[in-house]
């Protein structure tokens, strides 16, 4: 899979509101930023998957206009996102929402 084709895939799945992520097919590693090859084995036998969109706050810090912070997901891969909600706490159970920005749908992590 060519990163065109990835970024295109990932915006596919932003405008129906799921997360998505990527999994190596070698050898079975997940991540959630877009490559077109695998950090661990450097293969390009890619596939993007649905994550549920559930996971807990891993670190976050308090920025002035919010908080920001790494989530980590049942399906075993990390992502840096804002965090919707007051007073987030490392363990504190997240789920994944959108917001449109300009023309775009990002996701963010909102307090459960």
């Amino acid at each position: 899979m060519k990163l065109d084709e990835i970024y295109e895939e990932y915006n596919k799945h932003f405008s129906i509101g799921i997360l998505p992520y990527t999994k190596c097919m070698n050898c079975g590693k997940v991540y959630y930023y877009p490559r077109d090859s695998c950090p661990v084995c450097g293969k390009g036998d890619l596939k993007i998957m649905q994550s549920t969109g559930h996971g807990t706050v891993y670190s976050y810090t308090k920025f002035n206009n919010g908080f920001y912070g790494i989530i980590s997901f049942s399906e075993g891969f990390r992502a840096y996102m804002d965090i919707s909600g007051n007073n987030p706490g490392i363990g504190m159970e997240v789920e994944i929402k959108f917001k449109k920005i300009k023309d775009n749908l990002l996701p963010y992590a909102e307090l459960r």
